[in-house]
């Protein structure tokens, strides 16, 4: 057992690898393979990453090394040549003291007095003279050889203090070093340019027994007027959000880091300070950022978005690291957020606005006389299907494996982001589609004014979504974003609700195409009733309304046959009867027992039901405008041969042929009950009348 384990494990020398990938394949799921592969991936480049920052680390401290090794031999060698030369020297001084001693000795006493005076006149001299010392080193920028001198003269003027000459050499002295003070204070300010020279200016400050916490705050000072510096610059017109973060990564947080280092090595224990302005600072160049980052519009940049997220990601996990106690991840983990949100709402418009473009191109094309309506309803559908594929697609950029960010926790990142594709990108597209189609045929908005024809293919392409590419779209995007397990699918919108949502949308949609439809085509008959004068004699043909509405009925039930499949023309009718001769009195009592009427049953996506639809409405309409007239014989004659046309013509048309007889029936009815002494033409030469052609 100990064998086989060791034969599995990777950092064992004795490591297999097919027992290995023999092993994960049987006990991992393909979602834990891709997830253990995306870990191993993210630890290996981690692993690389540190192995060569080591390398470059220990190359530098190597190079070090050597170059100080030889400085030391090449020190060792001329301090061998400099120590024979001082030995053969002090030989030679040890022969001329000796010589001398026996010459000097009586005067020993006088010679040493001799010396003691030679001391303190030089020493009054270099007094005397330092003022112009002092000034010259001042004035070539020798700041540490102004301080250094001025610490030295310092106890040979207080020697001399009661001195008239000693004051004014020691106010000529002060006033040269509160210059130089003030010299140094101005390379404190310039903390980003020299650092080596700030550090200096510092110490030399320290010397003076300056206020070390004076000297901290000038340092900060400095040091955030040179960061929010760096951030004006930054918003001096970028071309994107990534030139901003490239330059941000390039001068902001380079100098940021150098600052925080800079004080750390000066001031170890005082750090409060320092972190509470470099909080500030990153704020603000957060601020910044995440301003240009939102004010993004076009989905298509969003690979380039993903890009200066994750750039800026590892900087800023970078200057986690190198500051000790700064954090900068909660708002780094919060731009994410942020931005992940915003460009699934701008991907979620896109998608809206693009829809809107193709249905404003089908109604154009709805405008000419030869429409072919399944490549439009083809296209509107294909059209919805691309554009979120390709949100999608774009979207997924922020969760793929070579995106640093990907690596973090899911409850930080990746679960709500993923949740939120599938509800705004998804979910949301089709609320939106839905949305839009709603418009179309309603008492609002300039869709009303569309072509009816638009209804049907919004009714047709949300139906066919809705059996189809629903299915397919949720599918596609939870595979994609990891949405598969129990624990993660809580709170989706299932596909039941989508599936509801988009066929309510569509039977609202092919109701109002019915109804538009059954109203255009009654129209006619609506006005010939209106304008059917008393004639003067029986009726010998069809009125030319009458057979106009059938034609439009026809051509309608050729253009769904086109879209919905199936033979379009007559079928040979079950129900062909003669219209009957009812007297007026036998009409009204008939009328209490016909079949009731079902405007508001469920439609079907075929030929028969749609049609059904619109003969209802028409038929509906010619009823009621009968109702409003009174008629003399010849008018109920004339009636009575459109009625049986109508018959004729759309019965076989339908699924249910017993409504339109019922319909039919109803109108003559009410036409009979509408003349006071009514007469029927007889079958025989009803029929006749209708089979002749008009001339």
């Amino acid at each position: 057992m100990a064998q086989k384990v060791s034969v599995l494990d990777i950092a064992s020398p004795e490591f297999d690898v097919d027992a290995y990938l023999s092993s994960q394949l049987k006990e991992k799921s393909l979602d834990e393979l891709v997830k253990e592969e995306e870990e191993m991936v993210a630890s290996v480049r981690r692993l690389d990453s540190d192995v060569h920052q080591l390398v470059y680390e220990n190359y530098n401290k190597f190079l070090t090394a050597t170059s100080t090794v030889r400085k030391i031999q090449d020190e060792f060698n001329l301090l061998d040549s400099e120590m024979e030369s001082l030995s053969t020297n002090m030989k030679n001084i040890s022969g001329l003291i000796g010589e001398l001693s026996g010459v000097l000795g009586g005067g020993r006493e006088g010679v040493a007095q001799l010396g003691s005076s030679y001391k303190v006149v030089k020493s009054l001299q270099s007094i005397f003279e330092l003022p112009g010392i002092l000034q010259a080193s001042f004035d070539e920028g020798r700041y540490s050889d102004v301080v250094r001198l001025y610490l030295l003269a310092q106890k040979g003027l207080a020697k001399y203090a009661d001195m008239k000459n000693m004051a004014e050499i020691q106010q000529k002295a002060d006033q040269i070093l509160a210059e130089t003070e003030k010299q140094l204070i101005k390379l404190i300010d310039r903390s980003t340019e020299d650092v080596e020279g700030v550090a200096e200016a510092i110490g030399l400050l320290m010397k003076l027994e300056k206020s070390p916490k004076e000297i901290q705050a000038l340092l900060l000072k400095s040091s955030e007027a040179s960061l929010q510096n760096d951030l004006k610059q930054l918003q001096s017109n970028p071309v994107d959000v990534l030139d901003l973060v490239d330059k941000g990564c390039e001068s902001f947080i380079p100098n940021l880091t150098l600052l925080a280092n800079l004080h750390e090595r000066l001031f170890p224990d005082s750090s409060e300070s320092l972190l509470k302005m470099l909080q500030a600072q990153l704020r603000n160049f957060h601020e910044i950022v995440s301003s240009l980052f939102l004010a993004s519009s076009d989905p298509k940049d969003c690979s380039i978005v993903v890009r200066a997220l994750d750039r800026y990601f590892r900087k800023m996990s970078t200057c986690r690291q190198v500051v000790q106690g700064l954090d900068c991840s909660t708002c780094t983990i919060s731009l994410i957020r942020e931005v992940s949100k915003h460009e699934v709402v701008i991907s979620r418009k896109y998608i809206l606005e693009e829809m809107k473009i193709v249905m404003q191109e089908i109604r154009q094309s709805l405008m000419s006389k030869d429409v072919d309506l399944p490549s439009l309803a083809a296209k509107l559908e294909q059209s919805f299907v691309f554009q979120v594929k390709t949100a999608l697609a774009n979207l997924l950029l922020f969760i793929a494996s070579d995106v640093t960010f990907s690596t973090l926790p899911p409850a930080d990142f990746q679960a709500e982001f993923a949740h939120s594709v599938h509800e705004e990108i998804v979910i949301g597209a089709f609320k939106d589609m839905t949305s839009v189609a709603e418009t179309y045929g309603s008492s609002e908005g300039e869709a009303r004014y569309a072509n009816p024809l638009m209804m049907l293919l919004l009714a047709f392409t949300l139906h066919h979504l809705a059996n189809k590419s629903s299915q397919y779209l949720l599918s596609l995007c939870r595979e994609q974003f990891s949405l598969t397990t129990s624990k993660t699918t809580v709170g989706l919108t299932g596909a039941s609700e989508v599936t509801t949502l988009l066929k309510t949308c569509s039977q609202a949609l092919l109701r109002r195409f019915t109804k538009f439809r059954g109203l255009e085509f009654g129209e006619a008959l609506v006005k010939g009733c209106e304008g059917l004068l008393q004639p003067a004699a029986s009726p010998v043909g069809v009125r030319h309304a009458v057979r106009r509405t059938v034609e439009e009925v026809l051509e309608c039930d050729s253009m769904l046959s086109r879209l919905l499949g199936g033979e379009a023309g007559r079928k040979e009718s079950r129900h062909r009867r003669p219209m009957p001769a009812p007297s007026a009195p036998d009409s009204s009592r008939d009328s209490l027992w016909c079949e009731r009427i079902d405007f508001n049953q469920q439609l079907h996506f075929n030929r028969a039901s749609i049609i059904g639809a619109i003969v209802k409405v028409l038929l509906k309409s010619f009823i009621e405008s009968i109702r409003l007239q009174t008629y003399g014989k010849f008018a109920v004659e004339q009636i009575q041969v459109d009625c049986y046309y109508l018959q004729r013509g759309v019965s076989p048309l339908v699924a249910d042929e017993v409504v339109v007889n019922s319909m039919v029936d109803q109108a003559l009815s009410s036409a009979l009950k509408r003349c006071v002494a009514p007469e029927l033409i007889h079958p025989s030469r009803l029929r006749q009348i209708c089979d002749e052609k008009p001339e």
